[in-house]
């Protein structure tokens, strides 16, 4: 093969990935940007001069504020509290508990937001304050976790013998305050970038709406008015909040970047709970109980007909439901699981060389790369939608390449692409220079080391990158209500159904959604029979 193509095949997927950043991440949010002021005749400042006279902003941002803040105070409480207690503690069952505590990643919030709804009067702040909480909790408790296991057990022990045993906690709780502060950063950036549980909650006389929900309302409400600035105002409005959301996420990646990869090869000691050791219980009981059983529960309930007063609940209900999903739910469920298959091998495939290339050459590429979860769901739709809807290169020999499926997985991709670049990028900086080093000294195409060198240590992270992808595509529900060919994905169909009081199928998709999303990260210990052992 000649030198120049090698060279070619090597630069191919970079170039790829940079290709599909330029045009579904910085093409999109770049359009919005310039529309708020290229007008019917030029240049204009007419729709900033409109925001600065618009009293809503202030209420809205003042209650997104409000709800991130207790929201992450929550999250902090349990998330950190379930690592704490399970990693390098005596508490009955931790090894159990443990990897239990990410699972409420895999449950859509609107799920949990079910959940509530039937067991209590869900309307008002402090409910959903708590159930943003729970169900952002387990940023905290990954990153909390990772920051225990990357602690020298010898200082720790080392602290204790010198100190005691108080300092000694305060001493590891400085040392895992860069990963927990990133937690705590990444669940207020999801709370209040978080558009359907809030109006999911309170559809019905509602006194109060987060910036989230004025972005999205102003967007439905856009073709109302008549002026440049009206049209506008959904943009203008959101890009101050994405600039704040921009920040908090830059501080989050500071944070984690200085909390590198200590080589630990000693864990922490076990540290016995004493006296607390059994009540301590009641925090991963509480956590897991409210985030997974209860709305779990609630599912099941409703494919057995608890919705409904005309009979009661029993199996011959179930089937009727089970009936009507196959029927009425099945192709949305099934659009979902492809929807997010399809986008988490797109995510992975163009990760693995933004990351790399991040990791030790391009800094900026980590920022740029994160953008999108910095920007609501809602928002980066519409930027989708903007930059899409009248593109002719969308629109090839008379097709339509934006309605298709295609578009909401590229969509899907640019929205998740984040978190799988950015867990790559963390494994490739915990690689030795020097074997990359000796690596270039082999005699071989720059391509097949690539293949056989450098990617084969990356495959761990690859996988978690992958499934993460995965579980978080399959219970998008923001960007379902924007891109026209997501609108028949199965999340986005059973808020519809519900509000339509159709629980009884309902319920058996959303199980089914459910069953997906925790199959998937199981199969490496349901096929190599591997415990999982930590929260990963």
């Amino acid at each position: 093969m000649p030198p120049l193509l090698h060279r070619w095949l090597h630069h191919l997927p970079l170039a790829a990935g940079l290709g599909f950043l330029a045009l579904f991440v910085v093409a999109p949010l770049a359009t919005l940007l310039l529309g708020t002021v290229r007008g019917p005749d030029g240049f204009t400042l007419e729709a900033w001069r409109n925001l600065a006279g618009d009293t809503q902003l202030g209420q809205q941002a003042l209650a997104s504020l409000r709800l991130g803040a207790a929201a992450t105070a929550l999250s902090l409480v349990l998330g950190c509290g379930h690592a704490w207690l399970t990693v390098g503690r005596d508490l009955p069952g931790g090894a159990w508990l443990g990897p239990l505590g990410v699972a409420p990643l895999v449950l859509p919030p609107i799920f949990v937001a079910m959940g509530f709804a039937d067991v209590a009067d869900p309307s008002g702040f402090w409910p959903c304050a708590v159930l943003l909480g729970i169900a952002h909790a387990p940023f905290v408790a990954v990153l909390v976790a990772r920051g225990l296991r990357a602690v020298d057990g010898r200082a720790y022990e080392a602290a204790w013998l010198l100190r005691g045993r108080t300092r000694a906690e305060l001493w590891l709780l400085r040392a895992i305050l860069p990963e927990l502060l990133a937690g705590v950063l990444l669940a207020f950036l999801f709370t209040v970038s978080d558009h359907g549980v809030p109006e999911f909650l309170t559809v019905k006389g509602k006194t109060w709406h987060t910036y989230a929900e004025g972005i999205f309302g102003r967007w439905n409400r856009r073709a109302v008015g008549t002026t440049f600035a009206d049209l506008q105002s959904p943009i203008v409005a959101a890009l101050p909040f994405l600039l704040v959301l921009g920040l908090l996420l830059w501080l989050a990646l500071r944070l984690r970047a200085n909390a590198p990869d200590r080589g630990v090869r000693q864990p922490l000691p076990m540290r016995p709970l004493g006296p607390w050791r059994w009540p301590a219980l009641l925090l991963p009981t509480a956590y897991l109980g409210l985030g997974v059983l209860l709305p779990v529960v609630v599912l099941v309930r409703w494919a057995l007909g608890s919705a409904q007063r005309r009979e009661p609940m029993s199996l011959q209900f179930a089937q009727q439901s089970f009936q009507k999903a196959v029927d009425q739910g099945l192709p949305a469920y099934w659009n979902s699981v492809a929807l997010a298959a399809l986008a988490a091998v797109l995510v992975l495939l163009l990760a693995l060389p933004l990351a790399r290339q991040a990791a030790r050459r391009w800094a900026w590429l980590d920022l740029t790369t994160a953008l999108p979860a910095a920007v609501p769901a809602i928002l980066f739709g519409i930027a989708l939608v903007r930059a899409g809807h009248d593109n002719p290169l969308l629109r090839p020999g008379g097709t339509d390449l934006y309605s298709g499926f295609g578009f909401a997985v590229c969509g899907y991709a640019a929205r998740f692409l984040p978190f799988a670049a950015l867990t790559l990028a963390a494994q490739v900086r915990r690689q030795p220079l020097a074997a990359e080093e000796a690596a270039a000294l082999v005699a071989r195409p720059a391509w097949q080391r690539t293949l056989r060198i450098h990617l084969p240590p990356l495959l761990p992270a690859a996988w978690t990158a992958l499934v993460l992808s995965f579980v978080l595509a399959l219970r998008e529900l923001d960007l379902a209500v924007v891109l026209p060919a997501a609108n028949a994905t199965a999340v986005r169909r059973l808020a519809n159904a519900v509000h339509f009081q159709h629980e009884d199928w309902s319920g058996v998709i959303a199980l089914l959604l459910l069953a997906t999303a925790v199959l998937v990260p199981l199969l490496p210990s349901l096929l190599a029979g591997r415990r999982l052992a930590n929260l990963s």
